[in-house]
């Protein structure tokens, strides 16, 4: 009671017959990869979504350890202290850039609907 597929060793699935080409510039290998895209048109593509944004946390309500980088800090504090100077500067600097964003995109928009009106 032996079957015949098991028998007979697995065919491997051929891969469409493209020429080999050496890829020499970005042009070549964008051109090889249209091209194995368009060798199979049927075959789904799938689009990766955008990320989202990065959003920092709020700043912290209530502070409990305050303290400096001057005289009265132990040793350790320091490290602690610098440690939060850069969170909160990272997070200032976060807010700069989403606001130069924004402002862009207004620019953008605007652009667009003026170029729109003088059609």
């Amino acid at each position: 009671m032996s079957n015949n597929d098991e028998d007979e060793p697995k065919k491997k699935r051929k891969k469409p017959d493209l020429p080999i080409v050496s890829i020499k510039t970005t042009a070549d290998y964008q051109r090889m990869k249209l091209e194995r895209l368009m060798a199979n048109p049927d075959k789904p593509v799938t689009i990766p979504t955008r990320p989202k944004d990065k959003s920092l946390p709020p700043p912290p309500d209530f502070v409990r350890n305050i303290m400096g980088s001057s005289a009265g800090a132990g040793s350790g504090e320091f490290h602690v202290y610098r440690h939060l100077r850069r969170k909160e500067y990272a997070r200032q600097k976060g807010i700069v850039e989403q606001a130069k964003r924004e402002e862009l995109e207004i620019e953008f928009r605007r652009k667009i609907e003026e170029r729109q009106k003088n059609r």
